[in-house]
């Protein structure tokens, strides 16, 4: 057979089977999979450690041979912290052919970016928003949630700051004003009063912020004005190390016995170092010299994958946040063996795999993670990095979680108190 005439044959077979040139790249070349973090502005101190452990995961694939025959590879953007701007990145890479995605690595993202994931046929992994709404409102099936959800993650926060500071009776919030910070401080609050020894603490009312506000000055004065003795800090990123750095000067840590925030951990205390409050507690997804993450196998892989692609000793506890939302999709793609959006989505209610604390699953009825969750308590240290992690205690989500009901908002008064 003549050379023009096997040309003429395989492109008459490829039309016949509806397959395009771009499609039969697609299937041959690597596995596109999105990857919108806060990478500038007031959310980029953790959106970068997200995206890091994301890059090591995709590493850790590849080097075991890839899925399904195939590299993967992160389409990585910038969502700027910003709602609107999430959106327009979904939409742009759903446009460049992306059906998979891990975004939302904070609720402000994560609220624009759930809606639109069944218009787009996209498969998103939420990787760190807890905002309730992701669960409850706004589900639908096209979306997972890789962390613990508000409610578990600020009553479990609150639970610990009590039995760990019992002689701390009264508390107050400082919080972002929107959904994600009026929540937390909420469940945090109700918990301190749950879960008290003897007779109730009080409960101050929430102090508002923004969460990108720089200057602290008016929160801080009435703060220092409070009869409280215990806090919770819902701000996060370089938003919480402004605020410690404008809060010390004033006399806050002297004030305050127990210090409870969300999730900020080694960030703040590097950049804060000596000038850690002493007793700072903090939600905690990873320190890898501290047990039980220490002796895990995971945990083991993931520090030295990271030391290796990053040349830094001393990794975030975030780089594991983002290292579990893309394993959990990396998994989906593995038990699918498939791409395809419904058949990664199908797969991924089914999977259980290891992380840095151990085993994770998903809820089916609403797509939330199901895992062991961590706080961690620190200080100043005369050694370098000039603070240190003194305790971690563990709370199972199972213990903590709200029963699902996707599709319905979260009320807190319709459960036991």
């Amino acid at each position: 057979m003549k050379r023009r005439t096997v040309l003429k044959s395989f492109a008459g077979a490829a039309a016949l089977l509806g397959m395009n040139a771009t499609y039969l790249r697609a299937q041959s070349g690597p596995i596109r999979v999105g990857a919108a973090f806060a990478l500038s502005g007031v959310g980029a101190p953790v959106g970068k450690q997200m995206l890091a452990g994301t890059e090591v995961a995709a590493m850790q694939i590849n080097k075991a041979g890839g899925l399904l025959g195939r590299e993967v590879e992160l389409v990585i953007r910038d969502d700027k912290y910003n709602s609107s701007e999430s959106v327009a990145v979904a939409r742009e890479l759903a446009g460049d052919g992306i059906n998979l995605l891990l975004g939302g690595s904070q609720t402000v993202t994560a609220l624009g970016l759930a809606p639109l994931a069944p218009e787009l046929n996209m498969a998103v992994m939420i990787v760190a928003a807890a905002g309730m709404p992701v669960t409850h409102e706004l589900f639908n099936p096209n979306i997972f949630r890789a962390t613990a959800n508000n409610y578990t993650q600020y009553s479990s926060l609150g639970r610990v700051l009590i039995e760990q500071n019992p002689d701390v009776r009264t508390w107050v919030s400082l919080a972002p004003d929107g959904d994600f910070g009026r929540d937390s401080a909420l469940f945090f609050g109700k918990a301190v009063e749950k879960y008290a020894p003897g007779e109730k603490p009080t409960v101050l009312d929430t102090i508002y912020t923004q969460a990108t506000a720089t200057d602290f000055r008016t929160q801080i004065n009435q703060l220092m004005s409070s009869d409280a003795e215990g806090l919770y800090i819902g701000i996060a990123a370089s938003a919480q190390i402004s605020f410690f750095q404008q809060a010390r000067s004033v006399g806050l840590y002297d004030k305050f016995k127990a210090i409870g925030e969300v999730g900020n951990g080694d960030i703040t205390g590097k950049a804060m170092g000596r000038n850690t409050h002493p007793n700072l507690w903090s939600v905690c997804h990873w320190i890898y010299n501290a047990e039980p993450f220490a002796s895990n196998p995971v945990s083991k892989q993931l520090y030295e994958d990271y030391v290796t692609l990053k040349g830094d000793e001393m990794p975030s506890a975030q780089v594991a946040a983002g290292h579990r939302a893309a394993m959990a999709i990396f998994e989906g793609i593995r038990a699918a063996g498939s791409t395809e959006t419904e058949a990664v989505l199908a797969a991924i209610e089914d999977v259980e795999f290891e992380t840095v604390g151990g085993p994770v699953s998903f809820r089916k009825e609403d797509h939330q993670l199901v895992n062991t969750n961590y706080y961690s308590q620190m200080g100043p240290s005369r050694e370098e990095p000039f603070f240190a992690f003194n305790k971690v205690v563990s709370i199972d989500a199972a213990e903590m979680i709200e029963p699902a009901t996707p599709g319905k908002a979260f009320d807190i008064s319709e459960l036991p108190q």
